[in-house]
This record gives C-alpha cells, sequence and structure tokens, in this order.
C-alpha cells in the first residue's frame, strides 16, 4: 500500500507545473466604499459656522405632550422653501400629537425653571437611543410620553446647508414611531432636497456592489469574483442608506440600516447585520453619480459658510400661534440706562418695544438709530408725559403729534400707536390722538423701586402667551436686572417679540389693547 501511494505522488509530480519564485496569491484590488465612523453633527451654537445663520425654534407643551427643536434660516426667496418643509416636522408632530391626546394645541410657556433657553441643534441628539431621547427633559416631552423632534446640523459649507430631524414618538407600550429625515438646501439658488436626492437613479445599484464587496471581504471571501446586485429587496436598502447621506472630509459618507443581507454574504455564513454601519464613498467615486445639487454638496466640505445672517429678533416673522410670545416695553426713555437695556436684548438676541417720549428725541437721537437697526420697535409715549384726560382735546394732540414728528425724524420708523401716561385716557382722549392706545396686563411696578430678585419675578413670573409687560428704562433697578429678566423668560420657553409681531406684523388700528387678542 505505501509502495503504490508514494508511486501515485511521483506520478503527479511529474504533471505539475515548474515552481515559480517569489509566487504570491493575487491581491485584493483596493476597496472603493470601506465601512467608517460615523461623522459628528456640527455644531449649531452662535460662534459655531453657521453663526447666526440659524434662527432656532424650540416648542414645548405638556398639554399636548411635544417637545421639538429644529434649525430654520434667515426666512428669504431662497430658503422659504427649506424652512417650511423644517417646520412642517414641527407642525406635523403637534397634528399628530392633538388626535393622541384630545387636546387642542395652544402655545403655553412653561413654569419657571424649566430650562428652554438653549434652543438650538443639540450634536448627537439626532443618534441617541430612542427611549433615551424621550426621557431626557432637555429633549421629550414631559413624563417621556408623547413625541420628541430633534434636529443637528449635517452640512454648513459655502452655500450648502444639510440638516437632520428626527421625530421619534412613544406612548404606555414604547415607542411606536422613529422616522429621521436629512434635508439639504442652497441658499443660493433655494433646491431644496431629502438626502436621497442627491444622487442619481443609478447610485443605488452602484454603491451596492462596493457596499457588498467591502461587507464580504469583512466575512472572510477569498473570491476576486465581480459582486452583482440586482435583488429589489438590496437595492431598497441601499436607497434607503442614500436618505442619510452627509459629507465627511473624503468624501460623502451613507448609513446602512441593519438587517441588509445578499447572496454573496449568505454563501458564506454570514448573517445580516445587526447594527448600523456607516460607508465612506470617496468624492472621486461619488462624483459620477451624484445629481447636480449632489456635487454641489460634494464640493461644499471644508468651505466656510457664506449663506444669509439672520435679521434681527425684531425684524423676522414670528408665528405666536405655534410659540408663546411676551412683549417686553420699555416707557419714558431714552435715558442713560437705556443702552445697558439694549446690549442686553442683544446678548440674547430679543426683541423689546420702546414707549419713548418726544422731548427726549434729541438727545438720544444715537440711542434711538440704534433701536433701529437692532430691529426693536419705536413708539411715542407723549412729549412730556403729562395727564391727558385733564388737557383739550387741542393739547393731547400736540403732545401725540408733536412726540410723533420728533421720534420719526430720528428713529426712522413710522409711529402708529401710542401708549398714554399713567395709562390714562378716556374716548375722548383717543380720538384726540388720532392712534390706538397700546397698554400692559403685567405691571412690574419697577418705578417702586422694588428689590432686584421681586422685580425679576414680577416680570418672569406673571406673564402668559400674549402678555405685554411694562416696564421703565429710567430706573438702575429695571437696567440692573434686565438680563435676568431676559433669561427667566427664555427659561420658560417663551419668545420676546416687538408689539407689532405680537400683534401678527400688523399693529391695530383702533381703539385700546391691553394684550393681543
Amino acid at each position: 500500500m505505501v509502495a503504490a501511494l508514494a508511486a501515485a505522488v511521483l506520478a503527479l509530480s511529474a504533471c505539475a507545473p515548474a515552481s515559480q519564485e517569489g509566487w504570491e496569491p493575487p491581491a485584493w484590488a483596493p476597496e472603493v466604499v470601506h465601512a467608517t465612523d460615523p461623522v459628528p453633527e456640527i455644531s449649531a451654537a452662535a460662534d459655531g459656522p453657521l453663526g447666526a445663520g440659524i434662527v432656532p425654534l424650540r416648542v414645548r407643551n405638556d398639554a399636548v405632550g411635544l417637545q421639538a427643536r429644529v434649525a430654520l434660516l434667515p426666512a428669504g426667496a431662497t430658503t422659504d422653501a427649506f424652512n417650511a418643509q423644517v417646520e412642517q416636522f414641527v407642525r406635523g408632530a403637534i397634528a399628530d400629537r392633538v388626535v393622541a391626546s384630545g387636546t387642542a394645541f395652544v402655545p403655553a410657556p412653561s413654569a419657571v425653571g424649566s430650562g428652554l433657553g438653549d434652543r438650538r441643534c443639540a450634536s448627537g441628539s439626532t443618534r441617541r437611543p430612542a427611549a433615551q431621547l424621550l426621557a431626557d427633559p432637555a429633549f421629550g416631552p414631559v413624563g417621556g410620553s408623547g413625541t420628541a423632534v430633534v434636529c443637528g446640523i449635517v452640512a454648513a459649507g459655502g452655500t450648502i446647508v444639510g440638516e437632520r430631524v428626527r421625530v421619534v414618538s412613544a406612548d404606555a407600550a414604547g415607542v411606536h414611531f422613529d422616522a429621521t429625515t436629512t434635508l439639504y438646501t442652497d441658499v443660493a439658488t433655494g433646491e431644496t432636497a431629502a438626502a436621497d436626492g442627491l444622487w442619481t437613479e443609478h447610485a443605488a445599484a452602484a454603491l451596492g456592489a462596493h457596499i457588498v464587496e467591502a461587507l464580504r471581504r469583512d466575512a472572510g471571501a477569498l473570491s476576486h469574483r465581480p459582486v452583482v446586485v440586482g435583488d429589489e429587496t438590496q437595492i431598497a436598502a441601499i436607497q434607503a442608506a442614500l436618505g442619510s447621506t452627509v459629507p465627511s472630509d473624503e468624501g460623502l459618507v451613507i448609513t446602512l440600516a441593519p438587517g441588509f443581507t445578499a447572496p454573496d454574504l449568505a454563501g458564506l455564513g454570514a448573517p445580516a447585520t445587526t447594527e448600523p454601519i456607516e460607508f465612506a464613498i470617496p468624492a472621486e467615486v461619488a462624483a459620477d453619480l451624484v445629481s447636480p445639487l449632489g456635487a454641489r454638496v460634494l464640493a461644499s466640505s471644508g468651505q466656510p459658510y457664506t449663506g444669509p445672517v439672520a435679521a434681527p429678533a425684531g425684524a423676522r416673522a414670528v408665528d405666536c400661534d405655534l410659540v408663546p410670545c411676551v412683549a417686553l416695553t420699555y416707557d419714558d426713555g431714552p435715558s442713560s440706562y437705556t443702552p445697558g437695556i439694549l446690549d442686553e436684548l442683544a446678548a440674547r438676541d430679543a426683541a423689546a418695544t420702546f414707549f419713548a417720549m418726544g422731548q427726549n428725541a434729541q438727545g438720544y437721537a444715537d440711542t434711538l438709530a440704534r433701536m433701529t437697526r437692532e430691529g426693536h420697535e419705536v413708539e411715542g409715549h407723549t412729549w412730556n408725559h403729562p395727564h391727558l384726560p385733564q388737557l383739550t382735546d387741542a393739547q393731547v394732540t400736540a403732545q401725540v403729534v408733536d412726540s410723533t414728528r420728533a421720534l420719526e425724524a430720528v428713529s426712522g420708523q413710522d409711529i402708529t400707536v401710542f401708549r398714554p401716561p399713567y395709562g390714562e385716557f378716556t374716548p375722548r382722549v383717543l380720538a384726540a390722538a388720532g392712534m390706538p392706545a397700546i397698554l400692559w396686563d403685567i405691571d412690574t411696578l419697577d418705578w417702586q423701586g422694588p428689590a432686584d430678585d421681586v422685580l425679576i419675578a414680577r416680570a418672569v413670573e406673571q406673564p402668559r402667551a400674549g402678555s405685554i409687560v411694562l416696564l421703565h428704562d429710567v430706573h438702575a433697578v429695571t437696567a440692573r436686572t434686565a438680563g435676568a429678566v431676559l433669561d427667566g423668560l427664555f427659561d420658560r420657553g417663551f419668545q420676546l417679540v416687538t408689539v407689532r409681531q405680537l400683534f401678527g406684523g400688523e399693529l391695530p388700528t383702533s381703539g385700546s389693547w391691553r394684550r393681543a387678542p
């Protein structure tokens, strides 16, 4: 037996080719697509790449069980379509919660100390586990049951902005909805598309072959034969992954959801994927597969953002049917205290209305001009603060007309409403003034010189949605506590607006008003 086996080996050896010195097995071709780490979201902070190019929106409503944060862009012809799509995530979530809760949605501030002052997208929030996100009071509804809408900035270069928005809902039985959408816009042209719109119709099949090849190598494949991806289920999975596209330093990155498999993988005994996997697509590969907008997104990576900057807070359109609004109003100035109050407003991107006296116009022309420049509203408070019911009709008219002319001359604003001193007026006074009167429903009594904490509590705790708060920019305590008052109102979820914004952008043309209707 041994002799026969030896003879067979010798026979086979005679047929074998001569050995080649230095021979190695064929090498794998370089990977076209490879797994990578998730791309971090871009900071949405005021000092981040977008800076003042973001208008943050945060809505919390405990009655329907919702908390939402999204980032809008400065309003304009080339940004309105993007803003409408982003805002619709919030409005759609509200509509769903109204049905689920059986409660009408009415904008309402939260309790003091609710911590709603930070309104920008929080990096990483769109990737947190759903249950964890809902349970976090910074993002989820009170008690964790309801809906959370969170956002992340994924692109901010050149004229390109990309935003990821995630909507998560849960009830007593657990999470029942979790969807993420990534939107891109070119603020130079207004073109807007979801992330899968950055690719051509053939991209999924082309990238699918590369992705299966990368997974096959990870599974230990030895074959070098080409991969073919033609199964509709596989193509659909890759197409869904294109909806997660984000730019990176080397090209574009997509996220493949768990559960992906293919015959080439199954043949190796590799199970379906169990975790999301990020795949990097080099720029030179992506360039042949992207749409025109996708090409601009690809080229924007690493570029400084050059899009529009937001207008001052008081010059923006605000929907007070969506967020709780409050109007801070300052009477009797301007004075030497007014610039400090303006500084506090500017530091927080907040708006206010100043009911100024005509006799102060020339002495504080620069301050009034600054109010206009920074988006605040200037209205009249008569010439020198008399008791109007004690004056004749002609004197009332002169007080209002002279003040209006002086303030308009230095502020550049059209003054169409006034505030009667001491809140005193009669139908006769209104007729003689020829303007509607704007009063207040929250009186802080700052003119009495209260302690700082007392004034802060009055100004922060009492307002409701639609309130008009009375302050005076001629008292040290008012100036000294201005920042704390603003922070306290923001903390409750208020949007600080001008009186004009409080009334939907159109001031009343007659009557007297203590708060928004």
